[in-house]
């Protein structure tokens, strides 16, 4: 294994990693395990962690609310710095995208955009999540060929919301454009006609009413029947 980890991170290696995270402010609780690692600096720390994150989807959303919340304490030079001796520094870029969807502070996009500058995707694309579930199951099946943005911005394939407000449990995170045009391809192929709102439950909610209707209205077979929200979308001859 190439990279800052020497191996695949043990359950000890992982509390240890949450320990260290909350001393640093982060909304993990750990223990202090004994570990082969040495982070000397928030930089080095951080890193680490967006490697040990593809071992750990919880670290996801550790990782996005610890920036949301104390991005200003890192330097971002040391930051870039430190990602080169990373595997797949883009799997700390794919907790940056997320960040930019849960802010509204643009100095902390333009520090997001800065980090992630002149990195390239990673090709082929991979799950960043690696053996997060077992391939037949219902999950897996119901996730086959969907992609959110985040990840498919950095060459990643995954469906993994992660929780930006801890109180709340708000998630963040849309399907690519890919991914809603299969989405809506199936939905026509399997229906005589459908509402907005059965697209926007089909995508999870993932992206909002006004995206869904561009989404619909972009589509070169679909008609709109009725006015308001009983208005349904079908194509010509499936419902008149």
């Amino acid at each position: 294994m190439s990279g800052l980890l020497l191996h695949v991170p043990t359950e000890h290696e992982i509390e240890r990693l949450y320990h260290e995270l909350a001393q640093i402010g982060a909304t993990s609780v750990g223990q202090k395990r004994r570990w082969p690692y040495r982070p000397s600096t928030p930089e080095a720390l951080i890193v680490l962690a967006a490697e040990m994150l593809r071992y750990d989807a919880r670290l996801l959303s550790i990782l996005v609310q610890w920036f949301l919340a104390r991005w200003r304490t890192l330097h971002p030079t040391q930051l870039r710095e430190a990602m080169r001796s990373m595997r797949t520094p883009q799997s700390l870029l794919v907790a940056l995208e997320f960040c930019k969807l849960a802010t509204a502070d643009d100095e902390l996009v333009h520090f997001v955009d800065y980090v992630g500058a002149g990195w390239s995707r990673v090709s082929p694309s991979e799950r960043l999540f690696i053996d997060a579930e077992r391939p037949a199951s219902r999950v897996a099946l119901r996730r086959v060929g969907r992609n959110l943005a985040p990840y498919q911005r950095w060459g990643f394939i995954g469906t993994e919301k992660p929780i930006v407000d801890p109180k709340t449990k708000r998630t963040v995170g849309r399907y690519d454009a890919r991914t809603r045009r299969q989405i809506l391809h199936d939905l026509v192929e399997r229906s005589d006609g459908f509402t907005l709102s059965d697209y926007l439950e089909a995508v999870d909610h993932a992206i909002s009413r006004q995206q869904a209707l561009v989404d619909l209205r972009g589509h070169p077979g679909l008609r709109l029947n009725g006015h308001g929200r009983g208005a349904r979308w079908a194509r010509p001859g499936r419902e008149d």
